[in-house]
């Protein structure tokens, strides 16, 4: 087998692997934070008086990205 043909293979290898990542996500917008890759969220917790749940950060869903993977 040729060197440089073993190049090409690893680079076009690597390419497959790392081009992707770098392209914006496609897809859907998330319907959670609505795009924006944040979330500020409150909601009554029954099991205590008064008590509140929160979310606050990074949307869990589309990891922040405001898109989701389609």
């Amino acid at each position: 087998m040729d060197p440089s043909f073993v190049v090409i293979i690893v680079v076009v290898a690597l390419a497959l692997i790392f081009v992707p990542r770098m392209l914006p996500p496609r897809g859907p917008t998330c319907t959670r934070c609505d795009g924006s890759g944040q979330i500020s969220e409150r909601w009554p917790d029954p099991s205590q008086e008064g008590g509140w749940h929160v979310a606050e950060g990074s949307c869990p869903r589309c990891n922040g990205k405001g898109r989701m993977r389609s």
